[in-house]
Order: C-alpha cells, then sequence, then structure tokens
C-alpha cells in the first residue's frame, strides 16, 4: 500500500509507530488544513491492518460532529486507500470492524454534570487513541482515557506477535488551555518530557491546499488570522471570554500603574488537599501576590493575614476573604474584616451574583489598562491561564442577568482551581459602584 504524507504528517507518524517505544502522546495541530484529522484517520487505519485483533478510539467532544466530520474524513481515508470494502460500520454502535478483527470504536467526550468522572468509559479496552479536536475536550476525559490502555499485545493470522505500548494522538486548533500548559508551553522553552511531542502543522505546510483559502484566511479578522494561519496559541476566539488577551499579556507591564492610593488586601483560603491559599495586597490598583501556599491550616491562615494587615497597614475594613468555604471561620477570629460569599446580592442589578458582579468589573479593569500586578514568572503564567477561562455565561441570551461560568467548570478548563484569579476577583468587592438611576420623564396625557 502506497500512502503518501507531507513531511509535518510524516514526522507525527514516526513518533507514534509502535517501533518508537519511548513517545506515547503527540499533539498535532496549531492551524485550518494543517491536515489533522486527515492524519488522524490514515494512522488510525494503518495501525488497525498492521495489528490484527486491536482496538483503535477516535473521540470528538460532540458525537454531532464525530458523525459530520471526523467520521466522514475516516470513510474518505479509507476510500482514497481503496479499503472500504474491507471494512463493515455499524451506525448504531459506532464501530468499524476490519476484516482482520481490528476495531475502530467513535465515542463523544463531552462533558456530563451527572457523570464526572466519565464511568460510561469504563469498561473500554483499547491499543491506541486519537483525540480529533483535542483542545474542545475536558483533561477529566484525557485522563480517564490513559488508563484504558490495556490491549497491546496480540497475533496475526500466521502466528506472529505484535507489541505496541500506549499511543495517542490529539490534534487541535490553538486553545490557551490544557494543550498549552502540556505541549505547547513545555516546547517553547525546551522543557517538553521525552514521552510528548508537538508538531505545529499550519496551513502553509499542507501542500493540497487551495491558494485562495489561505488568500481569504488572511482576510479575516486579527484573532482568527493568528490562531488559523499562525497558528497562536495565545489567542482565543471565543465571544464569551471577557478578557483580551493583549490586555492580560499588560497587565505586568503596566508601569504607568504606580501603587498610589489606600491599601486592601483579598484572600482565597485553601485547606489541607484544597486548592491554594493566595493573598493580595493592593496598593490602589498596583497588586502584589504576597501569600501563596498549596495550603495552610486554620490558624496559619489567621497568622499569616494578621501579619500582612499590621506590616502593610491594612485596615480591617478593607480585608475580604472567601467565606464560601474553609474562610468562613475567620471573620471570628479577625473581627472586622470582610466575608466575601459569592452567591450573595450584587450592587448593580444587572448581574446575577456578587461573585459575576466582581469578575466583570475584574474583566473591565483588565480591558482598560487600569491594574499592575507584581508577581513571580510562574505566578504571571498561572493567572494569564486562569484569566483566559474566565467567561460569560449564555452570552446570547439577552433577556438574563450577566452571570460568568461556575468555578466547578472554570476546574474542568484548566484542570485546577482557579485560585489566582479568584482572588483578584475579590479585590473588585471594593471597587463596585451602584448604578446611578439616570434621568427620569414624566409623561402627562392631556384630555380635551
Amino acid at each position: 500500500m502506497d500512502v503518501h504524507l507531507f513531511p509535518k504528517q510524516y514526522q507525527a507518524w514516526e513518533y507514534l509507530s509502535e517501533d518508537n517505544d519511548v513517545v506515547t502522546e503527540v499533539l498535532y495541530g496549531g492551524g485550518a488544513r494543517g491536515g489533522k484529522s486527515a492524519f488522524g484517520c490514515i494512522w488510525q487505519i494503518l495501525r488497525r491492518i498492521k495489528l490484527p485483533g486491536s482496538v483503535g478510539l477516535v473521540c470528538r467532544e460532540k458525537l454531532t460532529n464525530l458523525k459530520d466530520t471526523t467520521i466522514v474524513t475516516m470513510f474518505e481515508m479509507l476510500k482514497m486507500m481503496h479499503l472500504t470494502s474491507a471494512v463493515k460500520y455499524n451506525a448504531v454502535d459506532k464501530t468499524m470492524v476490519f476484516s482482520n478483527g481490528s476495531k475502530i470504536l467513535f465515542r463523544e467526550l463531552m462533558f456530563y454534570p451527572k457523570d464526572p468522572e466519565f464511568d460510561r468509559l469504563g469498561s473500554l479496552a483499547i491499543t491506541d487513541l486519537f483525540i480529533d479536536e483535542c483542545q474542545q475536550v475536558c483533561e477529566k476525559a484525557i485522563s480517564v482515557l490513559k488508563g484504558r490502555f490495556s490491549l497491546l499485545n496480540g497475533k496475526d493470522e500466521y502466528g506472529n506477535k505484535w507489541h505496541t505500548i500506549p499511543k495517542a494522538l490529539y490534534t487541535c486548533n490553538p486553545k490557551r488551555n490544557r494543550i498549552y500548559t502540556d505541549f505547547v508551553k513545555p516546547y517553547k522553552v525546551g522543557k517538553l518530557p521525552p514521552h510528548r511531542k508537538f508538531i505545529k502543522a499550519l496551513p502553509i505546510d499542507n501542500p493540497y491546499v487551495d491558494k485562495a483559502y489561505i488568500d481569504n484566511l488572511l482576510k479575516a479578522d486579527k484573532v482568527t488570522v493568528q490562531r488559523l494561519y499562525y497558528g497562536n496559541f495565545e489567542y482565543d476566539d471565543d465571544p464569551a471570554t471577557l478578557c483580551d488577551f493583549d490586555a492580560i499579556n499588560d497587565l505586568f507591564t503596566n508601569d504607568f500603574i504606580t501603587p498610589v492610593g489606600a491599601n486592601y488586601c483579598s484572600a482565597d483560603i485553601a485547606g489541607k488537599g484544597h486548592d491554594r491559599f493566595v493573598a493580595t495586597h493592593w496598593t490602589g490598583n498596583y497588586c502584589r501576590i504576597v501569600i501563596d501556599k498549596p495550603y495552610s491550616p486554620g490558624k496559619e491562615v489567621e497568622t499569616d493575614l494578621k501579619n500582612l494587615m499590621i506590616a502593610q497597614k491594612i485596615p480591617r475594613s478593607l480585608t475580604v476573604v472567601d467565606a464560601d468555604g474553609i474562610g468562613s471561620f475567620l471573620e471570628s477570629y479577625l473581627e472586622g474584616i470582610k466575608e466575601f460569599h459569592g452567591g450573595g446580592r450584587p450592587l448593580d442589578q444587572r448581574y446575577a451574583n456578587l461573585r459575576s458582579e466582581c469578575y466583570f468589573k475584574l474583566a473591565e479593569m483588565i480591558n482598560n489598562r487600569k491594574i499592575k500586578i507584581q508577581c513571580t514568572a510562574e505566578q504571571r503564567e498561572r493567572i494569564m491561564d486562569e484569566l483566559g477561562a474566565l467567561k460569560q455565561l449564555d452570552i446570547d441570551n439577552d433577556t438574563r442577568k450577566k452571570t460568568v461560568i461556575t468555578k466547578e467548570t472554570m476546574k474542568v478548563i484548566l484542570g485546577h482551581s482557579p485560585d489566582y484569579m479568584d482572588a483578584l476577583m475579590m479585590a473588585m468587592f471594593f471597587r463596585r459602584t451602584k448604578p446611578t438611576q439616570g434621568a427620569r420623564v414624566k409623561v402627562k396625557t392631556f384630555q380635551n
């Protein structure tokens, strides 16, 4: 069988070969029309032929997209390779069976609140994995699937044994989430672990892309061009995203913001095994991350905050602490501090709750370049990731009050709790303003 791959695809093929006993995960993509889905389907087909009795799993977040795109591409590749007659496809079970006993299972990876642990995937036994448009899939689903690689040995019809290590191919368009943190960022700084590889495939890498398509793509808006032509992972095309990427970058270099004004403190509390303990010290709109611990016992939290308020001359009335969880005990020991209840009543009734009001205020100040943050390089990366996950809920619904996605959803996107962003958000408690009533008009009806 003669299969032609262009250079970027061939590079991925070598990493994913059963002869390579080091690489287990490959992220392939970054731009539009980089041959992502086609390569993934070709890889799966050839693996099934070479490894009789093996099982490949092909996934996308939504079943409709899986059927309308990936499965369609799979049949196109089978036709190109003259193998259509060698497979039987069950559209009900979403299973493709090869004549040598190999199978490809097609599954969706949508996150459902009723199945947060993806128990529906628990009985699978697979040889390899292909997730198309991986940037849309939550980290938990991928973590569960990594435990399903159990069918790694077999025999062909002549009794020859085959063996492979787990292999996973993720294709993607740019997104600043788990794929950025796990693959792209370490790749940029030369710290990608040996078992992972990132191949940046752009439209210009695909010799079969029509020039008219590229010309038209370059006429799109800045975000689209940066993402789909240049493969820039730092730009997000989701209209629900509240913070502009360039404004997030500027947070750490807005040197015209100086530490002038009143001193404030906001803290997101974490106990043992729960997120992080992060506290900020604000002087006007100049913010410093001054406490950052994996967790702290209750007494230590109390002591740290008390010492911070004394050292920086922060009044207790200008200290706000998350009181919905572990921090609920603090007010009884640090009398006079403000308790933050995210579901509380906002000053501005356009918002669904206090948490949403403060997050929208934070996004407004960030986008208007009114904040400067002083922190470490590691904290900066984490803050940027978390702010990128700040999104409005039901953006197309004009009848509901404004709200942001839940903390649980943020955790799914990020793979961890947005502790730094929560601490920044709570500082907006002191920056809220009650909207004015505006001009009032009386209309009288005159009768003859």
